[in-house]
Order: structure tokens, then sequence, then C-alpha cells
């Protein structure tokens, strides 16, 4: 199960839940520990995003290092 999948998972769980005739105490588990799943997937998705964007950045600058190499060997 993707990150996308279980976010959407947890979601349409948090809107049925007040309709599945839990306890009240049950269904406040089912919320608190759906929000907490709910945030921790966010961050994760954030964390490898970022790490994803970092790779691009440093193969963007090594690309234009070699060109600026490439430039430099050709006017001399």
């Amino acid at each position: 199960m993707t990150k996308n999948t279980a976010v959407i998972f947890l979601g349409v769980l948090v809107a049925v839940l007040p309709a599945l005739g839990f306890p009240s105490w049950i269904r406040t588990i089912f919320f608190v520990l759906s929000g907490l799943s709910i945030a921790v997937l966010a961050y994760l998705s954030s964390v490898v995003y970022c790490s994803n964007c970092e790779k691009l950045i440093e193969e963007a600058d090594r690309a234009l290092d070699e060109q600026e190499v490439d430039q430099n060997t050709t006017t001399i």
C-alpha cells in the first residue's frame, strides 16, 4: 500500500467512523490513531520529496559545473 493510498483510506475511515456505531471512547481512540497516522505519513512523504529534491539539485549543479568546464576548454 502506497502512502497516498493509506492517507485516502484513513480519510475515508475518519469520514465513516461516526456512522459505525462505536462507543464514544473507542471512536475517540480511532480518531486519534487515524490523525496521528495521517500526520506521520504526511511527514514521511515530505521527507522523501525533499531528499529527491536534494538529489535533483546536486545533479543540476554537477551538470552546470561540467558545462562551465566545457566552455572554458573550448575558449582556450
